[in-house]
């Protein structure tokens, strides 16, 4: 099972999750969003270009479509989706 942190914020355009294994593995992904919506996917850095100004797969430089990375003001508008749960 995968288990993410809360969002960390790096700069207002700049927005990581660090994801957890059960096994003790922890990665980090770069959070990408679809505007206007409520759907956010973590890109793991190994696949996609992080510095990219928008997500790309790394050995194709082929956007996501769909997709850009999310700031920090995304994730203030759909904080819901992010609230801890009991």
């Amino acid at each position: 099972m995968l288990t993410p942190s809360q969002p960390i914020a790096t700069s207002p355009d700049q927005v990581w999750v660090f994801v957890s294994a059960t096994g003790g593995a922890v990665d980090v992904v770069r959070l990408a969003h679809v505007p206007g919506s409520p759907l956010f996917v973590g890109l793991p850095i190994e696949a996609f270009d992080p510095s990219a100004v928008l997500p790309t797969y790394s050995a194709t430089g082929e956007l996501v479509e769909g997709y850009r990375w999310a700031t920090a003001a995304d994730v203030d508008e759909y904080a819901y989706l992010f609230a801890e749960q009991d």
